[in-house]
């Protein structure tokens, strides 16, 4: 029979340490912090996280632009890159063995284009690639195994509200099409958690409704299964991912309505949807971006399509206190388990 000193001496130390880590990270509450504005204010801009740096590309003032700025957490400033071949708003971006795809959008005639352009953030060039198959803007993407996943849009600005979805290869250059999905939509935002792409919010009409829809994408089966909805009806929205949970931001519940302030993360094991700490700037059309397990809200508007464009930067630092506990809670019960 073991002695309680024996016990202790033993195990106590693995108390200490873990009550100790536990109460450092339960201090380290989830926070919003104002970072440096973004040094030219559009709209309908993509933004993409690569080399340690988060990049705003193309976008719209009073007609599109080929603007692209790089943000550098660790300096919190701002720098000019090398602008896009060509100017294009409602363009959407990914990052594939980090260099940054350009896709699709709209150039400032009617209709939309299926342009593609490679940019490597260690020359600063851009490379024209082959175009998406279908032309589209105010679409949504995401990255699984190395290939893209396009999705959805407008062909035109005023509709109609598009389905398809192609893969793009970036090895062998080439596209192919896939399974549309379910709920044709535009004004979506899409992620990728291991292998798995989620389709989140978006309209299935350019005049609305808002939807709360969400729906998940198996690349390998090419098939769409429907999950649980987000609490908040959500369109111009931005999603990012942390710790394998999918924190949906802002953009607004209704065609030309306010921003929300709102966040909701959703976990795909339970598929649940809980609340997060809000954004403190209300935002439609924003974008964000993720760099060492923060999130970085950039730009947008307040409400609808203005007046006033937004400059502003907010990160977002998840709080990992939860995490942490749940394990402590856990060695703690075999602990006492086994004493």
């Amino acid at each position: 029979m073991k002695s309680s000193k024996t016990s202790f001496f033993k195990h106590g130390w693995l108390f200490v340490s873990l009550l100790t880590f536990t109460s450092i990270y339960s201090a380290t509450a989830e926070n919003w912090t104002q970072k440096a504005d973004m040094p030219i204010p559009r709209l309908f801009f993509s933004v993409a996280a690569a080399a340690g740096e988060v990049y705003t590309i193309g976008g719209m003032l009073a007609e599109p632009v080929d603007f692209v700025n790089a943000y550098d957490p660790g300096t919190d400033k701002w720098v000019q890159k090398a602008s896009l071949p060509a100017a294009r708003a409602g363009i959407v971006t990914c990052v594939v063995d980090g260099k940054i795809y350009a896709i699709g959008g709209w150039n400032g005639q009617s209709p939309a284009v299926g342009t593609v352009e490679e940019y490597d953030p260690a020359t600063d060039t851009w490379t024209k690639k082959a175009d998406m198959p279908t032309p589209r803007s105010f679409f949504a993407a995401a990255v699984a195994s190395g290939k893209i996943y396009t999705i959805g849009g407008v062909a035109q600005n005023v509709g109609p509200v598009l389905g398809a979805v192609e893969e793009y290869d970036p090895t062998t250059d080439t596209w192919t099409q896939k399974t549309d999905m379910p709920i044709p939509r535009s004004g979506m935002a899409a992620t990728s958690i291991e292998g798995k792409i989620y389709l989140i919010g978006g309209t299935p009409a350019v005049q609305g409704p808002v939807l709360r829809t969400v729906e998940e994408y198996d690349p390998n089966l090419d098939t769409w299964t429907q999950k649980a909805d987000m609490s908040t009806s959500r369109t111009a929205l931005a999603v990012s991912v942390v710790d394998s949970k999918i924190y949906a931001i802002g953009g607004t519940s209704a065609i030309q309505g306010p921003g929300l302030t709102t966040v909701e993360v959703y976990d795909r094991i339970t598929d649940t949807w809980t609340e997060s700490p809000e954004m403190p700037t209300a935002r439609v059309f924003l974008g964000a971006g993720n760099l060492n397990d923060k999130i970085y809200a950039v730009g947008g508007v307040a409400e609808g399509l203005g007046p006033a464009i937004l400059p502003t930067v907010e990160e977002f630092a998840p709080s990992l206190s939860v995490t942490v506990q749940n394990k402590f809670i856990s060695i703690w019960s075999e602990f006492k388990k086994a004493n």
